[in-house]
């Protein structure tokens, strides 16, 4: 399945999961088979033949992206998540979250958290609103990348994305 037709199919899939029964079937004109489960808790799953992706909104506890600790005092944790798995074994995971800290505090905070979560850093970016900073595995099986960005009068809005495998 195209990268570009995934999207857009997930995207219409999430708004459809929106109403209706807890479990939905779509077909796309490819015959493919899209399954479509929505939990009490904030979760709906997505299954194919070519992987899983869940998407979780709200409270999403300690389950940060790419096995990383959750940032101090994120807004409780709320957020939304997305963990997407592929037929070839590969994963990704999106989360992102709210602080009244300054996106140098995330920064630096994830730069601690790095290594002991076994990465390297791979770049940093300072763009004044904007930081990110990039973590390698050391073993060469995936990576993550946090940015935090400064919204006035809302405080930082952050993105954890991570992948690994595949």
């Amino acid at each position: 399945m195209r990268t570009g037709y995934a999207i857009a199919t997930i995207g219409l899939l999430a708004l459809a999961a929106c109403g209706g029964s807890d479990e939905q079937v779509y077909r796309g004109a490819d015959g493919e088979e899209v399954r479509v489960e929505r939990s009490g808790d904030d979760t709906v799953t997505f299954r194919s033949e070519d992987g899983e992706a869940v998407i979780t909104t709200g409270d999403i506890g300690s389950a940060a992206a790419g096995g990383l600790p959750p940032y101090p005092g994120a807004a409780d944790s709320q957020g939304m998540q997305m963990n997407a798995t592929g037929p070839d074994g590969g994963s990704g995971q999106f989360w992102s979250f709210q602080t009244s800290d300054t996106p140098a505090d995330v920064v630096a905070f994830y730069r601690e958290a790095l290594p002991s979560a076994g990465y390297e850093i791979g770049a940093t970016m300072d763009m004044g609103d904007a930081q990110t900073i990039i973590g390698n595995r050391a073993d060469g099986n995936g990576g993550v990348q946090i940015t935090a960005t400064a919204v006035p009068g809302e405080g930082t809005m952050v993105t954890v994305i991570g992948g690994e495998g595949g």
